[in-house]
């Protein structure tokens, strides 16, 4: 398992100061595999001990392998929900966790969120409402996240705000105080959020913690950016640099990446773009490819050995029967060789033949299949008047000027208003009709509201500027 994150990680860097092709496996998550693979390995014909199982999950989740993470989670789970051998309070932190890991998954379907209930009823008779307070953060984040019902996200944070585990606590404050700063920066309350992720930024740095001091950092850039004070969101960012990245190195560093591309792009330094969009485009694909293999990372020790040895006796046996044996294999093979000879030799130009008109036929009918699947999907989007987004809004189409990609948020620009919702470009871009095209990664444009075409890219008729990439440009 090791070395397959040696290879995954031999190529590819996400180092802030040295070079993207120049950093070696050994810059980051040496420790945390090591400690993985040892207490997996302290597991190993034991009986199951919780404690053990929880600080794998944790290591999983915090190098972004959260399938990995949430199976470790499970684990644990399935044990003590019949026979307890933790702590009351171990098994909500149990149960919180795996509903953060659930819900951070892409396909995650909030309307289940039986983790998040099974705790609400576990501490539903606390004197603290320590869980609540969190809980209720969960529910901001629905709210906030998937429907952009702003008003009542805020409505939701003043409550939290009341809580005496919120005014005791300086780590879940400084959470709070984090996404507050980020539904004002949504308001366009400049002012008030940047105030606010300045105090989580001070409250992370009482409590030392350096995740909170990165976010905090990276939502004052956003906040800036928004604002169109580049210079300043830069500087922000570049705060990150002095910083250690002790949880989600991942996907924090392709953050950081992308808001650092648009800042760029925003001072109109072409240099600086493509630079850090290479940075970006590489972040991006480590951590699909973390996605992708994580359940194989999450491969037993235990199974790993006893399979290992099982093919290793197997090995063993037939090379003992084979050198008692060897005269007799050696006549089978050579009868079989003449046998599978002349059965060759006979049937040769038939079983081409045949071969050949299979393949034909195959592939002239998946062509008919694929060429009636195009014409259908196409005439269906041309007839698409309007797009659902998650928050059950409808976006007509013949008033979409544009699509912006924000991390995992999506602008659309219409002639009467802009619609922000939570998903991806390649999401969206499949329900699109023909006469929206994406001309860089971050925008989809409209062609029958394109006013022109120049060196800076798309001029729309509601005159917003749209870039353009190698990569996308079509026209």
């Amino acid at each position: 398992m090791r070395h397959l994150f040696l290879l995954l990680f031999s190529t590819i860097t996400f180092g802030q100061n040295i070079p993207i092709d120049s950093v070696s496996y050994d810059c980051f998550y040496k420790k945390e595999m090591q400690t993985i693979v040892r207490l997996k390995k302290e597991l190993v014909n034991k009986d199951f001990d919780a404690l053990k199982q929880l600080k794998i999950a944790e290591l999983y989740a915090n190098i972004n392998c959260e399938d990995s993470a949430y199976a470790s989670y499970y684990r644990v789970f399935e044990k003590e929900k019949t026979k307890k051998t933790i702590s009351t309070e171990q098994y909500k932190e149990l149960l919180f966790q795996l509903h953060r890991t659930e819900s951070s998954k892409h396909n995650y379907t909030k309307d289940r969120r039986v983790f998040l209930n099974q705790l609400k009823t576990a501490s539903k008779n606390d004197r603290s409402d320590k869980w609540r307070a969190k809980i209720e953060n969960e529910n901001f984040k629905d709210i906030y996240v998937d429907s952009s019902k702003y008003n009542l996200a805020l409505e939701k944070i003043n409550l939290i705000q009341k809580t005496n585990f919120y005014k005791n606590n300086t780590e879940f404050r400084a959470v709070i105080l984090l996404n507050l700063g980020n539904l004002y920066t949504s308001l366009e309350k400049f002012d008030l959020s940047e105030n606010a992720l300045n105090e989580s930024l001070q409250l992370s740095k009482k409590s030392n913690d350096n995740t909170g001091q990165l976010y905090a950092l990276i939502n004052l850039g956003v906040n800036e950016r928004v604002r169109r004070n580049y210079a300043k969101a830069l500087s922000y960012l570049k705060q990150t640099n002095k910083i250690t990245k002790e949880k989600y190195h991942l996907k924090i560093s392709r953050i950081i990446a992308f808001q650092k591309l648009l800042v760029y792009e925003g001072l109109n330094d072409t240099v600086a773009s493509i630079k850090q969009e290479k940075r970006y485009t590489k972040l991006d694909s480590l951590v699909n490819d973390f996605a992708k293999n994580s359940n194989f990372y999450e491969i037993d020790v235990k199974y790993q050995t006893k399979e290992k040895n099982a093919k290793i006796n197997q090995l063993n046996d037939l090379e003992n029967r084979f050198v008692r044996n060897k005269i007799l294999y050696g006549i089978l093979i050579f009868l079989i060789f003449l046998l599978a000879l002349y059965s060759f030799i006979r049937w040769k130009r038939v079983d081409e033949k045949k071969r050949i008109l299979a393949l034909e036929k195959e592939k002239a009918e998946q062509v008919t299949i694929e060429t009636i699947e195009e014409l259908e999907t196409v005439k269906k989007k041309s007839i698409i008047e309007y797009v659902v987004l998650k928050n059950k809004s409808q976006v007509h189409l013949e008033d979409l000027f544009y699509i912006r990609s924000d991390d995992h948020y999506l602008e659309l620009i219409t002639k009467n208003k802009k619609e922000i919702t939570r998903g991806t470009l390649k999401e969206i871009e499949g329900q699109l009709p023909p006469n929206f095209f994406r001309c860089h990664k971050s925008y989809i444009v409209n062609t029958n509201f394109i006013k022109t075409n120049n060196t800076k890219g798309i001029v729309m008729q509601n005159n917003d500027i749209i870039p353009t990439s190698r990569n996308y440009r079509t026209l």
